[in-house]
Parts: C-alpha cells; sequence; structure tokens
C-alpha cells in the first residue's frame, strides 16, 4: 500500500532553493511523486550537499563541482523517495544517471576514494534524519516504529549498495582517467592554474598551445546534462564557434567537469574594443549553453589570472541567469559579492523597500540605477531604457521615495553599489 505520509512532505516555505536537475527531470518527479514531496526533496538534497560540503571540502573547487554534486544529490534523495513511496519497492542497487557521472568525476579530480564514500555517508545519515522528523509529524503514534523500521532498512540497503557500486564505478575511471593523453594536460594545466614554475616550451609542446602570448580565458557549461548532441559536443562546438568570432590565433579546451570545459583562446592583444559585443551579436548560441569570459593577461600567469577571472564572471552569471557574462562587465559585482550573504545585507540597508521583489519596484530600481550610472542624465537614460524623459523623472522620484532617510542623505557610491548588486542577486 502506499505510504499516504510520504505524500504530505512539504518544503519549508521560508527557503526557496532552484532545483539543480534539469526542468524536465523535476517535472517528471512532480509527476511521479506530488508537488509537495518532489520540493521537499530539492530542500533536503541541497541542505545534503551543503553538509558534504562543509564536511569534505574536497567536494567543492567550485561553480561547476558544487552543480555536479547537487544533481547528484537531488536525483538520489528523489529515486530514495520513489523507493520509499512503490508498494512493490525497485532494485536498491540501481544508481541514478547523475550520481555515476558524479562519481566519476570526483575519480578524474583525483579526490580520495575514501572521502567520496564519506559523502555517502554523510547523504545518506541527512535524508534519514529528515525522513524520521516526517515520520514523527505524519504517521499515527502506533505505527511510527513500523515505518520507521521500513524505511532505515530500505535506506540502509540502499547507502550500502550505493557505496558499493560507487567504488566499483570509481576505481574503474580512476585507472582510465590515469592512462589517458586528458589526464596529462589537465595535470600540465592544474600547474599552471596553480601559480607553480613550469618550463614554457615544453608546456607549450605538450598542450599544442602557447602560453607565452595573450589569452582570454572562459568557462563554458551547459545546464542541461542530457539532450542531444551531448553535453561535450555543445561545448566544443560553442568553443569553436568562439574562436572564430573572436579571430583567435589558437583555442585550448579542457574538459574540467562532465559539463563544463575550460578554455583559452589566443588573441592579438589586450586592448581590442568591442570583444564582448562581437561575441553577443555573432555567437550562435546552442542549447543549453553558457559562458563566463575573463580578463585578457598575456604569458603563462596571465593565463592564470584570466582563468580566475572567468571563474568569478561564472559565479556572477549563476546567480543573474546571464548567458553569456564578462568579468570586466562585472568585476565590482564579483568583489563585492565574494560574501554572498554579506552582499544581501548589504542591499537590504541601503535600498530598504527598494530591495523588495515584484516587477514595479525592479523596474523603479533600473530606472535609478541607469539614470544614476548616466550621471543623471535625463536624456540618456530616457534613451538607454526606451521610454520618455518624464517617465524616467516620474519613477526615479517613485524610487528614491522607497529608499531609507540615511541612504537618500547618504553615500552616492554606496546607492550605486546597491543597486548594481541588486541586479545579479536576483533581488
Amino acid at each position: 500500500m502506499t505510504r499516504q505520509w510520504l505524500q504530505r512532505l512539504q518544503p519549508d516555505p521560508d527557503r526557496a532553493v532552484d532545483p539543480a536537475m534539469p526542468s524536465t527531470a523535476v517535472a517528471g518527479a512532480v509527476e511521479l511523486l506530488g508537488t509537495g514531496p518532489a520540493q521537499w526533496a530539492v530542500q533536503i538534497a541541497e541542505e545534503i550537499a551543503r553538509e558534504i560540503l562543509e564536511q569534505v571540502p574536497q567536494h567543492g573547487g567550485g561553480q561547476g563541482p558544487v552543480s555536479t554534486l547537487r544533481r547528484s544529490t537531488e536525483s538520489a534523495v528523489l529515486a530514495a523517495l520513489h523507493l520509499l513511496v512503490s508498494d512493490s519497492p525497485g532494485r536498491v542497487s540501481d544508481l541514478t544517471d547523475e550520481t555515476l557521472e558524479g562519481c566519476r568525476e570526483l575519480a578524474r579530480r583525483g579526490i580520495p576514494l575514501d572521502q567520496v564514500l564519506r559523502g555517502v555517508r554523510l547523504g545518506h545519515a541527512r535524508l534519514a534524519h529528515g525522513l524520521a522528523a516526517a515520520i514523527e509529524q505524519h504517521v499515527p503514534a502506533d505505527q511510527r516504529l513500523t515505518e520507521l523500521r521500513r524505511v532505515n532498512d530500505l535506506l540502509f540497503r540502499y547507502a550500502d549498495s550505493h557505496a558499493s557500486i560507487m567504488a566499483e564505478e570509481y576505481i574503474a575511471e580512476r585507472d582510465r582517467w590515469r592512462g589517458s593523453d586528458e589526464a596529462a594536460r589537465r595535470a600540465i594545466v592544474d600547474e599552471v592554474l596553480a601559480g607553480r614554475p613550469v618550463d614554457p616550451r615544453t608546456t607549450t609542446r605538450r598542450l599544442h598551445y602557447d602560453i607565452s602570448r595573450t589569452h582570454v580565458a572562459a568557462i563554458l557549461w551547459c545546464d542541461d546534462t542530457g539532450g542531444s548532441p551531448p553535453a561535450a559536443e555543445r561545448l566544443h562546438r560553442t568553443a569553436m564557434a568562439m574562436t572564430r568570432t573572436l579571430e583567435a590565433a589558437d583555442m585550448l579546451l579542457i574538459p574540467a567537469y562532465n559539463t563544463t570545459a575550460w578554455v583559452w583562446f589566443t588573441v592579438a592583444d589586450e586592448a581590442t574594443p568591442g570583444r564582448v559585443e562581437h561575441l553577443r551579436d555573432g555567437l550562435d548560441r546552442l542549447r543549453d549553453v553558457r559562458a563566463a569570459l575573463g580578463p585578457p593577461a598575456a604569458g603563462r600567469q596571465g593565463m592564470r589570472r584570466s582563468h580566475l577571472g572567468a571563474l568569478q564572471a561564472e559565479r556572477i552569471a549563476r546567480l543573474s541567469g546571464q548567458w553569456l557574462c564578462d568579468y570586466q562587465e562585472v568585476r565590482l559585482v564579483a568583489l563585492a559579492t565574494a560574501e554572498p550573504e554579506h552582499a544581501h545585507w548589504f542591499v537590504q540597508d541601503v535600498l530598504g523597500p527598494l530591495a523588495s521583489g515584484g516587477d514595479r519596484v525592479r523596474e523603479l530600481r533600473e530606472t535609478l540605477r541607469v539614470y544614476l550610472a548616466e550621471e543623471r542624465s535625463l536624456r540618456i537614460a530616457a534613451d538607454r531604457l526606451h521610454v520618455a524623459r518624464n517617465t524616467i523623472t516620474y519613477r526615479v522620484k517613485r524610487a528614491e521615495e522607497l529608499l531609507p532617510a540615511t541612504t537618500t542623505a547618504g553615500n552616492s557610491l554606496e546607492l550605486r553599489l546597491a543597486l548594481e548588486l541588486a541586479q545579479h542577486l536576483h533581488t
């Protein structure tokens, strides 16, 4: 008989979490489990990922690994709920594609197996704790012990099977990866990115890429791991299209994670104007491929410098939803959001009611941002926003009325910064 209490699972309404898996997978989970249980699973999976990152930091290392971990935990929690809600549970030995790919990625990154399995144990322990709390809340007292035993037995077999299969997959992928040219190239790039000394001639020869030139780094990633063509092919096609659009002399692509690639382009110099505009205007976007660009920089250190900038641009792009984000356009925001929670506090303190959600408030906020960015020129602001000057005057007045009194009389630099941050923080 279907366990009715599982259908009553509900997420915490005060903590919205965006799913990490593709929308089609989440929609399938909603159809199978119901909206409440599916959203509960997304929240508990995010908690699991956060705990794993706190307890086993090696699982992190950037937006790509964190996204992979989130997809893996989400798919595992949803699969566990499916087993629990079924009258006839399927094979507990089946692992989701997201979990398997996450395991292989950890093997390629050289994360020790004991730390991989520790993450599995932490995840299942946190899921068991969440389900036990739900049983306490939703199951009648005379049935709780029986149901708790059933859940614990199924989760134990699920976790034990996961650990065994993941160990096998990890070892197989590690052995394959160690003997590949791809691994050798990644190891060289890791040395460069770590700032360690390398011989320029040897490195150039082994990478087939001249590290002494001027570089623009890019991070490319797919939000959707499924579909056709595969993610790796989509990333490569996008990199080749960017090479042509940038008129780059050469390109180096290193697969970083299963849905992410690190790319470097050899460009003529550091000061070429309109580089990003050319990409936005001339690049035919492939489905679900997004890009973040670093600043142009020369030589081995420049290769590292541009990559670090691209990583920051990637972080901002994931916050704001941009498909193409250039570090030089968001470097102030990147600097100010290094501590995201503090950035949110700053925006709330400076903007007050103007930081609230809703299309109307966002329109007022954006108008004030453009108006101040254009040195309070009504004409230029009106041209940029494609509205009449009187509309700008009205919106600016309404926006200023929503600001706290301390901000209205305060530092205009803080106000401009808060408005820029709000644009990227989904306020």
